[in-house]
This record gives C-alpha cells, sequence and structure tokens, in this order.
C-alpha cells in the first residue's frame, strides 16, 4: 500500500474545514518533525491547538527526514544526508520555482523545510499531498510522485 506524505498546508486545509477528514480514509499517512514543528510554531495559539488536534486526529506515523539540515532538524528525528548534493540541488531548484512564481516566505528556514519534507518523501518512496505547486513540481523533477489535496479522490479511484 501507498504510504502518503502530509505537507503542514494539508492541516491548514483541514482546519478551513476546505478538505474533508474522509478524504484520507483509508489511506496510509505519514509525516515528518517538520510539519510538527511548523506546526507548533504558529503563533495564534487557538490556530495552534486546532492544528495540533487534527494532527493527532489524523494521527500520521513520524517519519525521520531523509536528510539533516543544521538549525532546523531534530537530530534523533532526521538521517544524516548523503554527501552527493542533493538537498543543495533541491534547494536551488526550489529557489528557482518560488522566484518564478513570485513566492516569499516570511522565514527563510520555510523553504529547506519544504525540501526536507520532499526529499523524505523521494525517499522513503511516499507520494507527498501538497497544495504548494512548487513543492510538488520540485518532487516530481527530483523523481517523487506529489498529489493536490483535490486529487485525492482521483488517487482512491485509481
Amino acid at each position: 500500500m501507498t504510504a502518503y506524505i502530509l505537507d503542514t498546508n494539508v492541516f491548514n486545509k483541514l482546519a478551513d474545514g476546505k478538505v474533508s477528514f474522509d478524504a484520507f480514509r483509508g489511506l496510509r499517512l505519514a509525516a515528518t518533525h517538520v510539519q510538527l514543528d511548523e506546526l507548533r510554531a504558529t503563533k495564534n495559539p487557538t490556530r495552534a491547538a486546532k492544528l495540533l488536534s487534527i494532527f493527532e486526529k489524523i494521527d500520521p506515523r513520524l517519519d525521520p527526514t531523509a536528510s539533516a539540515v543544521w538549525d532546523v532538524s531534530k537530530w534523533d528525528q532526521s538521517s544524516w544526508s548523503a554527501e552527493d548534493g542533493v538537498v543543495e540541488q533541491m534547494l536551488q531548484r526550489l529557489t528557482q520555482l518560488d522566484a518564478e512564481e513570485g513566492k516569499k516566505h516570511r522565514d527563510q528556514k520555510n523553504r529547506i523545510r519544504d525540501v526536507l519534507i520532499g526529499h523524505t518523501a523521494i525517499n522513503v518512496n511516499a507520494t507527498l499531498i501538497s497544495d504548494d505547486d512548487g513543492l510538488r513540481q520540485l518532487v516530481s523533477e527530483f523523481g517523487g510522485r506529489a498529489i493536490s489535496t483535490s486529487d485525492i479522490k482521483q488517487e482512491m479511484c485509481a
């Protein structure tokens, strides 16, 4: 059975009622510490509590990230990066994709967090579910599979 790694924006869609919990029924779901860290970092305490409650309800399996980045990764929940430069290449490409889209990040570490999520999905052969066009394209370009939340129903029927 295919595993699906959820991007942080999926939890926000669930919180906003834009995606139904039923859409994930029967799927083997996973996440990393990165998504959990991002939810915990939500500035509005009420929103953070709601997001964390949704994370608990979804109850994804927590996979270690496929690579580690200083000052972002939790070392006990990450794997040592291969010295092949893939993470750096992915970061460079995502920077290009974001620039083409005109996408700006409030926190410059968000881009590397996205790379960690995408790299992990590729490494564990999971399908990434994300509504971030650039991240989906990045994962596809680097040999992974990524779909949007609107593709979930089609995925279930395939």
